[in-house]
């Protein structure tokens, strides 16, 4: 008998923390995404050494999601969407990259100053960069060089006539 994604996602993700010794709970969601795409979210739940599945800014968390990705990729249909959290951990960080992002647009805003965030890890940026990327006021890009990489957020341009010319209205 065959398993379902969802299924062989589970059995999976719950092998490869018992082979790392984590007592952990796990749980999948499964949900439909526009053109017939499918995200199955895999939720984990440990007591013990959240830190150590987590590890810094999240790398051992990404860690573990791609090898996920890779026990169940010729068992989850094509394209599908995977995604890991710990403990809320991925869901409290999104939620605190998108208030700071906030705040920085307020400032932005006010004093028509661009606006360098600290720096980030790519996940923090993509964050930063999706949240904002809609946003009819600002624009965002990331600046600088390894783990100097920032978002900058600035207004956007706005068409003025050309100063060159003298004209003024």
């Amino acid at each position: 008998m065959t398993s379902s994604p969802r299924e062989e996602l589970l059995i999976q993700a719950k092998d490869v923390l018992q082979r790392m010794g984590f007592a952990a709970e796990v749980s999948i969601r499964e949900r439909a995404l526009p053109n017939d795409q499918v995200e199955y979210h895999c939720d984990i739940r440990v007591t013990d050494g959240q830190h150590l599945l987590i590890g810094q800014h999240g790398a051992n968390l990404q860690a573990l999601l791609h090898l996920l990705r890779l026990l169940t990729k010729e068992k989850l249909p094509p394209h599908a969407v995977l995604s890991i959290d710990v403990n809320n951990y991925v869901a409290e960080k999104r939620s605190f990259v998108e208030q700071e992002a906030q705040r920085a647009v307020k400032e932005v805003i006010e004093t028509s100053l661009p606006l360098a965030l600290r720096p980030m890890v790519a996940y923090e940026r993509k964050l930063v960069h999706t949240f904002l990327a809609d946003h009819p006021q600002v624009m965002t890009e990331s600046v600088g060089s390894g783990e100097e990489r920032k978002v900058l957020i600035r207004l956007r341009q706005v068409d003025t006539p050309d100063e060159s010319s003298g004209t003024l209205e």
